[in-house]
């Protein structure tokens, strides 16, 4: 099975204030809250990096967030893909 490569979607942009990010479509009247750990998901979802391939960079850069990381890491995602902010290919770009 091949991976599943994590994209963002085309006009949105970020607007971050004080460790919280609120992520906006251009031209919708709608914003996304994003945490800290949300954002840098988000960031992370370059076209380049599967699902677990975020896991994996998540759990070498915080080592002591292990416990339920796989498990945050996939529902932020999932969020993400069903609020539009983030295309699931099966090549990356």
């Amino acid at each position: 099975m091949s991976p599943v490569f994590l994209k963002q979607s085309f006009g949105y942009f970020i607007e971050e204030m004080e460790g919280e990010c609120l992520l906006y479509r251009i031209g919708a009247h709608k914003a996304i809250h994003l945490n800290e750990s949300a954002s840098l998901i988000w960031k992370l979802c370059d076209g380049t990096r599967s699902a677990e391939d975020i896991i994996t960079f998540l759990q070498q850069e915080y080592p002591d967030a292990q416990g339920d990381l796989t498990e945050d890491v996939r529902e932020a995602i999932s969020q993400l893909v069903r609020e539009g902010a983030v295309l699931a290919r099966k090549t990356s770009d």
